[in-house]
């Protein structure tokens, strides 16, 4: 999300759908005795998410050499609102797209915590967002020296195809995607990342193969296994931008409802 974005009215009138109509949460992995990172997002209706494990961007971070879209005149911004980021009181977060005047507002956050390889990261997800102008992903990122997981990510541009991608560098120079379908169901989305390389599975059970791998040092750049490198997870509803596009034919508000992520 960030190597391809440079990042990358209250809001009541659109109902949340409740997360207690959908099928129950998988369990714990077997022989799980504790996550290393996890948030439910339990907590009163209205609340903003614990901030001791999330930071709420306050702004879109500006493009170099933006395309149209990407001009601060065109695109979305990030706001650190309950109009656009909060609890549900039904243990989901929403982050909610909404214009607000003459701007479309939305939320990220990024994980104060990073983890490094050896992990499962999984998030439970529902896109009630999916269309024009709306971009949200869920997805791993690294400032330093670069390299980012992009497990689940959809366009509105109405040109890119939903995609897994890793990308082994800041620049977005190096990298390998596969497309992948996305609906408005609630779905688990989890990355594996280890020694031997990145696996993904949408839905997962035991035994099921990974619909997408990306063999270690498959690109000539892989910092994923450096000592020390480690990444931490974002969720993020974008508007407008390179993927996002145009928000005019767009049905606004949306929003992106997360039951949960868990690390192990």
């Amino acid at each position: 999300m960030m190597l391809m974005t440079g990042v990358g009215a209250v809001a009541a009138a659109i109902a949340v759908p409740e997360a207690g109509a959908s099928p129950p949460r998988p369990a714990a992995p077997s022989g799980q005795v504790a996550y290393i990172f996890q948030d439910e997002f339990d907590g009163p209706a209205g609340s903003a998410p614990d901030g001791g494990k999330w930071h709420v961007a306050r702004a879109r971070e500006p493009m170099k050499d933006p395309t149209y879209w990407e001009l601060p005149e065109h695109v979305g911004q990030y706001r650190d609102d309950r109009q656009n980021v909060f609890l549900d009181g039904k243990s989901n977060l929403v982050i909610r797209a909404a214009k607000d005047g003459p701007t479309f507002y939305s939320g990220r956050l990024t994980s104060n915590w990073r983890g490094g390889v050896g992990h499962n990261w999984e998030a439970r997800i529902k896109l009630d967002c999916l269309t024009a102008g709306a971009w949200p992903a869920w997805w791993l990122g690294n400032d330093d020296p670069g390299g980012e997981i992009d497990i689940l990510e959809w366009y509105g541009n109405g040109s890119w195809p939903s995609a897994t991608t890793v990308h082994a560098k800041s620049n977005g120079s190096e990298w390998k995607t596969h497309n992948i379908a996305v609906d408005s169901g609630w779905h688990t989305w989890r990355c594996q990342w280890d020694e031997a390389g990145i696996r993904f599975w949408q839905d997962y059970s035991d035994g099921a193969q990974p619909y997408f791998s990306v063999a270690a040092n498959s690109l000539p750049d892989w910092p994923f296994n450096n000592p020390g490198y480690a990444m931490y997870p974002v969720l993020n509803l974008a508007v407008a931008g390179s993927g996002g596009g145009d928000p005019g034919p767009g049905s606004y508000p949306a929003q992106m409802l997360v039951d949960y992520v868990r690390v192990w």
